[in-house]
């Protein structure tokens, strides 16, 4: 990925380098916030922003520099984020960065963002392990919530009442940013940093996620030993295009606002 230069000063301003007590610096996302494990393995109070990678822990006293500070004080000959990651800084960082800084350019370049919130999607759902052998497409609309969802994925999967289920971003599980659970499990588990199914819309999920082509959510259950599914969002649709998808497919089975239309079954 070749990230634009008129762009380049727009990133390096979101992210900061954090030099901590490791190895290696790591790279901070300021205009995301820590999730919830994320909070719970920080030192003391809460740290701003969030770190790209998963590993090691934060501290307050760690110190944030502009990356443009940190490259010139290491001698880097880099512009921003590009190519391979220097010593001084995090692999893994290194490469989300890259990713979410090229991924946000796409959409900017394609002028999407007006659109998350209001447009539709096809949701390809698979089972990790089966994912070429099993898949069903679900259409939804930006209204449908998660509870609607979770019916017709209850449909084609083994899941039922008895399973723990609860619905993520990408492959997030314990420190998921979304912690939506099926109505009768909210009630049961009383905790009120859950959200319940109902009260989720698609729409709502997009404008948190900047859901778009090529996305995934998860669906984690059985907590004890998580399995799970996923899905990848294979197409959007403007919402005058939605009618069409749905009436001109042989839909298998629906609610009032989505429908599975295809599958793969072995």
């Amino acid at each position: 990925m070749i990230l634009r230069t008129d762009t380049m000063s727009e990133i390096t301003d979101r992210f900061v380098i954090e030099v901590g007590s490791g190895t290696v610096a790591h790279i901070i996302d300021m205009d995301a916030t820590q999730t919830e494990t994320e909070s719970r393995f920080s030192l003391g109070p809460d740290v701003a922003g969030k770190k790209m990678c998963s590993r090691g822990y934060r501290d307050i006293r760690f110190q944030q520099v502009p990356v443009s500070d940190f490259m010139a004080h290491h001698d880097i000959d880099k512009e921003g984020f590009e190519g391979d990651a220097p010593d001084e800084i995090c692999s893994y960082c290194w490469s989300n960065t890259i990713k979410a800084a090229g991924t946000d350019q796409s959409r900017a370049d394609e002028d999407v963002s007006e659109k998350i919130g209001t447009v539709g999607y096809r949701l390809r759902w698979k089972q990790k392990g089966r994912a070429h052998d099993e898949w069903y497409d679900i259409v939804v609309r930006p209204e449908t919530t998660l509870a609607e969802l979770d019916r017709l994925v209850c449909r084609f999967t083994t899941l039922d009442d008895f399973h723990l289920r609860m619905y993520s971003l990408e492959d997030e599980y314990l420190d998921s940013s979304l912690n939506v659970l099926p109505d009768h499990q909210y009630k049961e588990a009383g905790d009120r940093s859950y959200t319940k199914a109902s009260d989720m819309a698609v729409g709502n999920v997009a404008e948190r996620a900047r859901l778009w082509e090529g996305d995934r959510l998860s669906l984690v259950y059985d907590f004890g030993t998580p399995s799970r599914y996923y899905c990848l969002v294979k197409s959007v649709y403007e919402p005058d295009q939605l009618d069409d998808v749905l009436t001109d497919n042989d839909v298998i089975t629906s609610t009032e606002t989505a429908a599975i239309i295809r599958e793969k079954r072995p």
